[in-house]
């Protein structure tokens, strides 16, 4: 069993427990549509690493392009779920539009140049463009995704970097005679696999349990803040806030919670309202001649 077998075979593992993880945090979350693209790329990343484990039993032409074009789907579910969850539009059409261009190229270089480093090149290239698009996504997210140092947007923009500066060894190995520099480079991508599925979906799953236990501890404070005893005045209404000031009753929620009063008129005052006018009318003296 060669070194990259067994290297593929531990991305399926651990693809494998990721999975699982995503799925049962997307079912927990009531379905989350952001959680629902990463889930389904962290199963498209274990089919792909599946096959690349297989790929000497597959017929060349499927084995050297349909994992390559799946991890592709996987990045492109990541970079739609990041956007979904950014509350911005899913581009699903661009993340389509990508994954087809780079499958054609695949058959073209299987075609005409099989072993062109250029291939090499163009998977880079896309996937260091898509995870710079994820990572364009999860800065408009809340500040858990991005700001933190192991916060999931910097796994992205990491994993562009990976990509680029891995282009560039390619591009130097191919015009080396040194295959330890060519082994090198492939053992060093098929690792960062591995730290990068852990990293991206790990940071995910932390950043989305930090901003559920923000939410709710937020909505613990609003119900603490309207719950026990509220002193407030028997003529004036108003109510006494903890610093002992006395203020209306609707700038004091405003202050402790999220809730904002409009103004109206019930309809016993509406009434009285209009009892009263009519009681002023009848009352008044008539107008001198």
């Amino acid at each position: 069993m060669g070194i990259e077998t067994v290297i593929y075979l531990t991305n399926t593992i651990i693809c494998a427990i990721i999975a699982v993880l995503m799925t049962d945090a997307w079912s927990q979350s009531n379905h989350r549509k952001s959680l629902l693209f990463w889930m389904v790329a962290a199963w498209v990343m274990l089919v792909a690493d599946i096959l690349f484990a297989v790929r000497p039993f597959l017929p060349d032409m499927v084995g050297r392009i349909l994992p390559t074009v799946l991890v592709t789907v996987g990045h492109a579910a990541l970079f739609v779920g990041a956007r979904v969850h950014a509350n911005q539009p899913a581009p699903q059409r661009l993340g389509w539009a990508i994954v087809v261009f780079h499958a054609i190229a695949l058959v073209l270089f299987y075609t005409l140049a099989p072993e062109s480093v250029w291939r090499r090149v163009t998977n880079g290239m896309v996937w260091a463009t898509l995870a710079l698009l994820a990572y364009q996504g999860l800065r408009m997210s809340p500040p858990v995704f991005w700001k933190p140092l192991t916060a999931p947007a910097k796994v992205f923009l990491a994993h562009a970097v990976f990509h680029v500066f891995r282009t560039i060894m390619s591009v130097a190995s191919a015009n080396s005679d040194s295959s330890v520099l060519n082994m090198a480079v492939d053992i060093i991508g098929d690792l960062e696999v591995s730290f990068f599925m852990v990293a991206i979906f790990v940071g995910l799953l932390l950043a989305h349990l930090q901003q559920r236990n923000e939410q709710l501890t937020q909505a613990l404070a609003e119900v603490e803040t309207l719950s026990g005893l509220l002193p407030i005045c028997a003529w004036c209404k108003k109510v006494r806030d903890d610093d002992g000031y006395w203020r209306q009753v609707d700038d004091y929620f405003r202050r402790r919670s999220q809730i904002r009063f409009t103004h109206g008129m019930c309809s016993d005052c509406s009434d009285k309202f209009r009892d009263d006018e009519n009681l002023d009318t009848s009352t008044s003296p008539p107008l001198e001649q």
